[in-house]
């Protein structure tokens, strides 16, 4: 078995053991983001083991983060994942890094939050090798058929309602691009400033915010991870403006233009639960747990 990085080539003969080890989840259309796109200010890595011409598993970091690990099901119980394991180990202690390994839930670019709960082969086997369950997290899913609180009409209403308190709410421009990222990476978190700018590089920008004399006050994107299936945010109001239904409104522009996607209306990593329960009717889709090495 000879381990190698991952080149743009090997992208094809890798992604049958990703949709074997992900069943829930839709590889083919975010393969190459999730292998070779960028994760923000961390140093990724993704590594293949080969047995002759043949792909046997893969691991992909970013940071101290796992972003993927995967093990063709025809080649497991043979040392493949644990060889990968002590790869991604020693990478990170050769890069300086701190901190204790973790799985999925990387900031930036990830497939999920966590391993699937019903992934339960791949939960035993981190468990076993030095990993607990350090958290969980949840998918929503906003229903976007037959949903009277996702229609043209209520998005026209609520942008009317946030024009009628002096906001200007509309999709952003990509010559605000800087402005927008500078808002939100000193407003609320760098991470999110990484996402944005992502979603604002799809062919038609996907973020929506609301100004206030020239100045985003308020934003909300889709497509800024898993870019092509719809999912929701990152989104944020800054504290001064919140209570306007700026918000509510965003939120709606972003729902309306993810209609056609695969898995449009995904809300993931959920915070303010029952604001989506009441502005869009959202409800529980998907739960993770996140795995962390032991102490």
């Amino acid at each position: 078995m000879r381990v190698a990085a991952l080149v743009r080539e090997d992208l094809a003969a890798v992604q049958p053991i990703l949709e074997a080890a992900f069943p829930y989840d839709r590889i083919g259309v975010i393969l190459e983001e999730k292998l070779l796109g960028p994760n923000g200010s961390r140093a990724g890595t993704t590594l293949v083991a080969w047995e002759a011409d043949e792909p046997a598993g893969l691991i992909a970091m970013a940071g101290r983060w796992i972003k993927l690990f995967a093990v063709d099901p025809a080649k497991r119980h043979q040392g493949v994942g644990r060889t990968l394991l002590d790869l991604a180990r020693s990478w990170v202690r050769q890069r300086g890094g701190g901190g204790k390994l973790r799985f999925m839930d990387h900031p930036g670019n990830y497939l999920s939050p966590g391993l699937d709960v019903r992934e339960e082969a791949g939960r035993a086997w981190v468990a076993r090798h030095g990993f607990r369950a350090a958290s969980e997290n949840v998918n929503l899913r906003v229903p976007l058929v037959d949903n009277p609180k996702v229609t043209e009409a209520r998005g026209d209403e609520l942008s009317a309602q946030a024009s009628a308190r002096g906001y200007d709410l509309r999709r952003v421009g990509r010559g605000e691009r800087d402005l927008l990222l500078r808002v939100a990476s000193e407003a609320f978190a760098p991470a999110w400033a990484f996402e944005l700018g992502r979603a604002m590089g799809q062919d038609r920008p996907a973020v929506f915010a609301a100004w206030k004399e020239g100045v985003p006050v308020a934003f909300a994107a889709h497509d800024a991870n898993n870019s092509g299936l719809g999912w929701f945010g990152p989104a944020g109001t800054l504290t001064a403006h919140r209570g306007n239904g700026l918000g509510e409104a965003l939120l709606i522009q972003c729902l309306l233009d993810v209609r056609d996607r695969p898995e449009g209306g995904v809300i993931a990593w959920i915070g303010p639960r029952q604001f989506y329960e009441k502005a869009a009717g959202a409800v529980d889709d998907r739960r993770f747990v996140v795995y962390e090495e032991s102490p």
